[in-house]
């Protein structure tokens, strides 16, 4: 059985307690994770080879973290403009880890529309496991 491929978005494991390491040791999926799997020299190497890894992706696990994050962002919305047939869709495969010291507080009822949004990289967990279950 092929593997599901996950793009793992947000904050580098240097700024949010290695969040991505527990992902990783999931035997089942294939990640990618910018920070490793691109050429991170300059803005014209890492944004084609991050856009390349959304595109390829199953699913998408992000993590904007407490810090400004614009490039989250914009892979979030590519990831969502990828997997969903219309705007306003909800995209069944994509997990947005959404901690509640995070603000602007308003800004979660607008991003509850894209995707699943849990508190805690151990739900992400639990639900991309589900999700695969799910989508065999």
């Amino acid at each position: 059985m092929q593997k599901k491929k996950v793009y793992l978005a947000g904050q580098p494991n240097e700024y949010e307690n290695d969040w991505k390491e527990e992902f990783k040791k999931l035997d089942s999926f294939d990640f990618h994770d910018y920070e490793f799997d691109s050429d991170q020299t300059s803005p014209d190497t890492f944004f084609p080879d991050d856009l390349n890894g959304i595109k390829s992706a199953d699913f998408m696990v992000a993590n904007p973290g407490l810090a400004t994050s614009e490039g989250t962002w914009i892979e979030i919305g590519y990831f969502y403009a990828n997997n969903t047939k219309m705007p306003g869709d909800f995209c069944n495969k994509l997990i947005i880890i959404w901690h509640e010291d995070r603000n602007p507080k308003w800004s979660i009822e607008f991003v509850k529309k894209t995707g699943f949004i849990v508190n805690s990289v151990e739900e992400a967990l639990k639900k991309l496991q589900e999700l695969a279950v799910s989508a065999k």
